[in-house]
């Protein structure tokens, strides 16, 4: 393969292998820009799409001439593709005034062409120095790998970061970009407490996942796209069930399942369970301890009902939660929405649909129980259904069509974790404000090369 690649592509790969970085060369689409590169590249066998890369694991790089005009020397400037560089850091961090190079003096010089500015184009020359934003050999993502282009627009080099930076002769790291660019984002790890049944955690985890893929703003590229999950399932959340006789046992179940999570190393909780809402304070408490975010239902529920904005729904739930008194943390937003409690002949109905799916499962005589108790307690199909029980969750689940508008609890709460999740990587998918385009100027010139 390597002698059916241009030289400047052979002599890079060849410094790549003699210096045992590790490295993975693929090709792509034609792309000049590191956005468009990003877009184009393909990383973990895409299978010939073009589901690219996020683009801060793209390489940038630039070129300047350092010093006055009698004496010139030249650096390369790397930085992750979503930053801009900050020019006041770079004139401390090379000690002298410089200017870009323009595409046409790099072509004269160093045959390097257009878009085609890499570490490995310049790494036998020891004269050239090689500074490196610092932010580049921090971990963001799996495979916490980056890219660029091997000396060619449609031939790609994947490598790790750090053993680049070791192997280049003259490199070193240095605060180069923009500060509001540098912040390392948080990679989350999800906690999902469940027990109540454990179906429900499960269901949860699906849609978190569904969500993930499903995201407008963060394009899915497959297993390491998604988020690391912790499962804590623990039979005694079942004792919520009878949440105001067996309280003094319920607590520290819920509680003590919240720290094991936070413990192994999750930063975002939530609880396939509407039940133990109760606990809103005191779980709070134990996220707080261990720097952890909970995302509460209700929270969730209710940012939800303003956007699509319902104001009057049929609440679904076991007695301890719909009844808003006591024993349901839905109470704080009783005053804002109107939430229909059906009769109680209808909440012992939905009580023994709860224990009829924890025995049985989901099957047709659930789902004659649950449309009957929808049917009785909306009477008209315009009403809105807020579920906020988890096995009425599954039923829900389990149906491809209705003409009931259900909003589901369950399914809001996995949307608010996923998109804490992705929270952190949307910015990273676009080019920095200010940018401007990397493929032409406005007058149809090269623009400053950028790799």
């Amino acid at each position: 393969m390597m002698g059916e690649l241009p030289p400047a592509v052979c002599e890079n790969l060849t410094w790549l292998a003699a210096t045992g970085v590790w490295h993975v060369v693929s090709h792509n689409h034609s792309a000049l820009s590191c956005a468009d590169a990003a877009h184009k590249r393909k990383r973990l066998a895409q299978r010939g799409q073009d589901l690219g890369i996020p683009l801060c694991d793209e390489l940038k790089s630039a070129a300047y001439a350092v010093g006055s005009d009698g004496v010139q020397t030249v650096a390369l400037l790397h930085m992750r593709g979503h930053q801009m560089l900050d020019e006041e850091k770079v004139a401390v961090a090379l000690g002298a005034g410089a200017r870009r190079m323009e595409s046409a003096e790099l072509e004269e010089r160093f045959a390097v062409g257009y878009g085609l500015v890499t570490p490995f184009a310049f790494a036998r020359m020891i004269e050239v120095r090689q500074l490196f934003d610092e932010s580049i050999l921090r971990p963001y993502f799996p495979p916490h790998t980056m890219m660029t282009n091997a000396g060619h627009h449609e031939v790609a080099v994947e490598f790790r970061p750090d053993e680049l930076v070791s192997a280049l002769p003259n490199a070193s790291v240095a605060d180069i970009a923009r500060t509001s660019d540098q912040q390392v984002p948080a990679e989350h790890t999800l906690g999902i407490l469940t027990g109540n049944g454990p179906e429900s955690g499960r269901l949860l985890w699906k849609r978190i996942d569904d969500a993930v893929r499903a995201s407008a703003e963060v394009p899915f590229r497959g297993d390491i796209g998604l988020p690391r999950v912790l499962i804590e399932s623990a039979p005694e959340m079942g004792l919520s069930m009878e949440m105001e006789a067996r309280l003094a046992f319920v607590r520290p179940a819920v509680l003590g399942g919240v720290r094991r999570l936070c413990e192994r190393g999750a930063s975002v909780i939530g609880i396939a369970c509407n039940t133990t809402q109760f606990f809103r304070t005191d779980i709070e408490e134990v996220c707080g301890e261990h720097g952890a975010q909970f995302v509460s239902i209700v929270d969730a529920t209710a940012d939800a009902l303003r956007a699509r904005h319902v104001k009057e729904v049929v609440f679904l739930g076991i007695g301890a939660v719909s009844d808003l008194s006591h024993w349901s943390d839905f109470r704080r937003i009783a005053g804002e929405f109107v939430l229909h409690r059906p009769n109680e002949k209808l909440i012992e109905g939905i009580d023994d649909l709860a224990f009829l799916v924890k025995q049985k499962g989901v099957g047709p005589e659930a789902t004659n129980m649950m449309r009957n108790i929808v049917n009785q307690a909306a009477a008209s199909e315009e009403t809105a259904v807020l579920v906020a029980l988890t096995e009425l969750s599954l039923v829900v689940a389990s149906q491809k069509k209705s003409r009931r508008q259900f909003i589901d609890t369950l399914q809001i709460l996995a949307e608010r974790m996923a998109q804490i999740y992705l929270s952190e990587r949307a910015p990273l998918e676009r080019s920095p404000a200010g940018e401007e385009s990397a493929d032409t100027s406005s007058a149809g010139r090269p623009a400053p090369d950028y790799a």
